[in-house]
């Protein structure tokens, strides 16, 4: 049901400042939707090198590594998650937009 492809883009958006200006919105709050989405983005990206490149090798530092960001993620949603800027996300992650 998830379209991961469509996920990426709508975080990306979040990270665009031009795109997703946020204006108003508290920027402690940005900040950690900001967070959530590079995470997503970034942890997409490995996983997908993890599964389809056979010439990578992870060290354990780097499995580490990649663990201690989603646990900072999680850590960063469970602080906005009643925002209005992060539930929107979760809409954007699902939905795709009109072209």
């Amino acid at each position: 049901m998830f379209d991961h492809r469509q996920m990426k883009k709508a975080s990306n958006r979040i990270l665009d400042p031009k795109q997703m200006p946020f204006p108003g919105e508290d920027p402690r709050a940005v900040s950690g939707l900001r967070l959530v989405a590079e995470a997503f983005v970034d942890l997409q990206d490995w996983r997908h090198i993890a599964d389809y490149d056979n010439g990578t090798f992870w060290n354990p530092l780097e499995a580490i590594n990649a663990v201690a960001r989603a646990a900072s993620a999680f850590v960063a949603w469970d602080k906005i998650k009643h925002t209005d800027i992060a539930q929107d996300y979760l809409v954007s992650l699902l939905i795709r937009p009109r072209d």
